[in-house]
C-alpha cells in the first residue's frame, strides 16, 4: 500500500518500467526519482557557515572614509566676511559691536555655511596654489567633505532617497578621480590619501558571488588543512619526546658495545 502511494507521484512510464518488469529497486533510486536528496553534512564536523552581512555602499568602511567632518570653531566669522580679510582682522574691527560679530559668526549661520567653512579649510591644505579649485586634489577634497556630510545626514534620515542616490554618485565619482590620480601621479595619490584620511578600494576585476556551497567548500578546505597541521604537530611532539628515550638507549648500547670489545680484546 505504501509502495503504491510513493509511486503515485512518479510518471506512468516510470511505474510501468519498474513495477511491471519486477526489477529490484533500491531505496536510493526511489528517492532519486522523487527528487529527494539523501546527502547531508557530517554532524561531527564543526563547520558552520554564516552568510556575510550586507554592507551598504554608503558605509564609511566601504566607501573608504576613515575620518569624519573636522570640528569647527563656531566663534569664527562666516566665510563671506573673510574673503578679502583674515578672521583676525574681522575680529579686530572697532566699528562693529560684539553682538554684530556674534550674529555674523558661524554659531548663528546655517549648516551649509558651516560646511562651506570646513570645505575651505580642507581645500587650503591640498590646493596647489591660492586660486586652485579645479585640480584633481581640490576636486577630491571637496567631494570628500560633501560625502561625509551626506553620510552624516543619511545615517539619521535613512528614507531620504535623493540624498542616498546623490551620496552614492559622489562616491563613485571620487573613486574614478582617485583611480585617475593613482595612474597619473602615485606619490601625490598617497599624499592625498594621508591628508584626507582615506582608503582607496579599487573596483574588483571579477565579481564572485557569495554562495553557500562555495563557502562551505572553502571552509572544508580550511578545516582539513588545520586538522592535518594539528596531526603533524602532534606527531612531531611525539617524536621529540621519543628523542630522549632513543638517546638513552643509544648511550646504553654504545656502552655495552665498548665493554664487549674490551672483554674480547678488540679495542686497545
Amino acid at each position: 500500500m505504501m509502495f503504491n502511494r510513493i509511486f503515485t507521484t512518479v510518471k506512468p512510464f516510470m511505474v510501468d518500467t519498474f513495477v511491471h518488469q519486477q526489477s529490484p529497486l533500491k531505496c536510493s533510486s526511489i528517492f532519486n526519482i522523487l527528487g529527494i536528496q539523501l546527502r547531508t553534512y557530517n554532524p561531527k564536523v564543526n563547520i558552520e557557515w554564516v552568510p556575510p552581512p550586507k554592507v551598504s555602499c554608503l558605509d564609511p568602511s566601504k566607501s573608504g572614509d576613515r575620518g569624519t567632518l573636522p570640528k569647527l570653531d563656531l566663534s569664527r566669522p562666516q566665510t563671506r566676511f573673510t574673503r578679502k580679510r583674515t578672521p583676525a582682522e574681522f575680529a579686530d574691527r572697532e566699528d562693529l559691536s560684539p553682538e554684530i560679530k556674534k550674529i555674523n559668526s558661524l554659531e548663528y549661520a546655517p549648516l551649509k555655511n558651516q560646511i562651506q567653512a570646513i570645505k575651505q579649510d580642507v581645500l587650503r591644505t591640498v590646493q596647489r596654489h591660492k586660486f586652485d579649485c579645479a585640480s584633481l586634489e581640490s576636486t577630491i577634497a571637496c567631494l570628500t567633505i560633501r560625502i561625509r556630510n551626506q553620510q552624516r545626514h543619511t545615517s539619521a534620515w535613512k528614507r531620504d532617497k535623493i540624498s542616498l542616490v546623490t551620496c552614492k554618485e559622489n562616491i563613485e565619482r571620487r573613486n574614478a578621480l582617485l583611480k585617475h590620480l593613482r595612474a597619473y601621479d602615485y606619490k601625490r595619490f598617497e599624499w592625498l590619501l594621508e591628508k584626507l584620511d582615506l582608503v582607496y578600494h579599487p573596483h574588483p576585476t571579477t565579481m564572485e558571488p557569495v554562495t553557500r556551497k562555495g563557502s562551505i567548500m572553502k571552509l572544508t578546505t580550511i578545516y582539513c588543512d588545520r586538522m592535518r597541521n594539528k596531526r603533524l604537530d602532534d606527531y612531531r611532539k611525539e617524536l621529540e619526546k621519543e628523542k630522549l628515550k632513543f638517546a638513552e638507549e643509544k648511550a646504553q648500547l654504545e656502552k655495552w658495545i665498548e665493554e664487549e670489545e674490551q672483554q674480547l680484546g678488540l679495542r686497545k
